[in-house]
């Protein structure tokens, strides 16, 4: 199964992560995208990449901003606080 696409990367930092994106367009092939662009996010400390799709690369980047920044949430969200020994919020 060939495929063509075009591709840009991207570099993103949150806090003290940093995420590698990869804008990618889909040009021609036999699998069809569910739209035209994906971007892949390459999340710290994980070997796989999560694709987030979009009609426009500007949509597919947007879509991966705010993947990065529910994996941020999601992991701030929850902070052990030592003296009680309970989990809560920030």
């Amino acid at each position: 199964m060939n495929t063509l696409i075009k591709e840009e990367q991207y570099i993103m930092r949150v806090g003290t992560d940093t995420y590698s994106v990869r804008v990618q367009e889909f040009v021609w092939g036999s699998e069809p995208w569910p739209e035209k662009f994906r971007a892949l996010v390459c999340a710290p400390n994980e070997w796989n990449a999560t694709p987030v799709y979009g009609s426009t690369s500007r949509e597919a980047a947007e879509a991966a901003a705010e993947y990065i920044l529910s994996l941020e949430v999601a992991h701030t969200s929850r902070v052990e606080y030592p003296a009680l020994g309970r989990l809560g919020p920030n």
